[in-house]
């Protein structure tokens, strides 16, 4: 019996099941019989762009049914994404043993592979901040945008039920993309939310805290323009600030000034950094480059030229950085998935692989209402016409692991839910 060549992809995020449509179709176009393999402990695939949008959503009535509705915006079955042409294993990833070319499940047990690709993202990181991780909120995954949602309506459900009134405080920690565009929509949501509550909204302060002078990692014309933005819809920014320590109404800040001072808040939620995975840090990761694999021009591992790794797990030097890895962006992602599928496919065949070039950076970030910026290279554009931009991003990358009717069906529906804060 001839062996099948096993192509194992650790992680169902813009990386995986990019390399693993692409795989499957390169295989089937040639005739090859390859046995395609994807693991994730989530069951579905999310685009994580949307995940701020779910968290802020606007209910009229929390019901499981508009919960579901809300989920099915930015999250797909991965087995759906497969079309029948590669298994998933939903299951969690608890080891990787690169010398016996085996990755280790936690209910599934020891999973063989010929070629891996490790795409399994990363996970918040706390930086070591005593009370962040117990007392703060988190914008992750799609649970826990579903989680805040529910959080924010039933904490004023409550004000209501207790017929208080006072000044409520909701920060945010984190001026990168999550931090900002939770930010911006909150306002619109809660708006909506002091008006069903028959709350005065002038009591409720957003704050969004950033350790650097910058937001969005962006330089100083770029900070400014999201800063007035921000200020325009009423949210209070804080730069050059530091959490120091957290508990559980109260956190102590570290200003510029280099004095502590202290802050009571009624919701805290921490989008301040990720780091790689803890388990692919453990197995083929190093420590110099953040735990993430130091990959070559052609995303393969330099220690294993069967591992190859991308997104997150991939520590591939920026040209215009040198020293520093790729932005840790989604376009970057799914160009990596392209990447990947071609080059293991070429690889199994014995012919020469083809080098990653990436494209030029993309960046566009909604900031409340129907505006966003974008930054294109050292170009930056704003405006609503650049919201716009950001739902068609949405609409092309739907358009491109889903049937041409389900992604536009997605879409719209998406579209149709979130403007409602708008």
């Amino acid at each position: 019996m001839v062996k099948v060549t096993k192509i194992v992809i650790l992680g169902g995020g813009f990386v995986g099941i990019r390399a693993a449509q692409d795989l499957a179709e390169k295989c089937i176009n040639a005739g090859i019989k390859r046995e395609i393999v994807v693991v994730d402990k989530e069951s579905t695939h999310i685009y994580r762009s949307d995940l701020y949008e779910v968290a802020t959503a606007f209910n009229k009535k929390i019901t499981d049914s508009c919960m579901l509705q809300l989920k099915e915006t930015v999250a797909t079955p991965i087995y759906k994404l497969l079309f029948g042409r590669g298994r998933f294993i939903h299951d969690e990833v608890i080891g990787i043993d690169g010398d016996k070319r085996i990755v280790h499940l936690k209910d599934s047990g020891a999973l063989s592979y010929d070629y891996l690709i490790v795409a399994m993202g990363s996970e918040n990181n706390y930086f070591g901040i005593p009370g962040l991780r117990q007392n703060a909120m988190t914008m992750k995954t799609v649970a826990d945008a579903l989680k805040f949602n529910c959080h924010l309506d039933g904490f004023f459900a409550e004000l209501k039920k207790k017929r208080v009134s006072r000044t409520v405080n909701i920060v945010i920690g984190g001026g990168g993309a999550t931090g900002v565009e939770m930010a911006g929509e909150l306002i619109g949501s809660l708006k909506k939310l002091c008006a069903k509550y028959k709350y005065d909204c002038r009591k409720v302060n957003v704050e969004l805290i950033e350790g650097t002078e910058k937001l969005l990692g962006m330089d100083k014309e770029g900070t400014a323009l999201v800063l007035a933005r921000l200020k325009k819809l009423g949210v209070v920014v804080s730069l050059q600030t530091l959490i120091k320590k957290v508990e559980k109404k109260e956190i102590v800040l570290k200003g510029k000034d280099g004095k502590l001072k202290k802050k009571f808040y009624d919701i805290l939620v921490w989008t301040g950094g990720v780091m790689v995975n803890p388990v692919v840090s453990a197995g083929l990761g190093e420590k110099k480059y953040g735990g993430a694999i130091l990959v070559n021009p052609f995303l393969q591992s330099y220690e294993d030229r069967n591992v190859f790794a991308g997104g997150d797990n991939a520590f591939f030097e920026d040209t215009v950085n040198p020293g520093k890895r790729l932005p840790m962006l989604g376009s970057v992602a799914v160009e990596q998935g392209e990447i990947l599928a071609e080059n293991i496919f070429r690889l199994s065949q014995g012919k020469e692989m083809k080098a990653f070039v990436p494209g030029k950076m993309q960046m566009v970030i909604p900031i409340g209402g129907k505006y966003a910026v974008w930054k294109s290279g050292e170009r930056l554009f704003s405006g609503n016409w650049v919201w716009l931009l950001k739902r068609i991003v949405y609409l092309k990358y739907a358009l491109s692991i889903l049937p041409f009717w389900k992604a536009v069906r997605k879409w719209l529906r998406s579209t149709e839910i979130f403007i409602d804060n708008d």
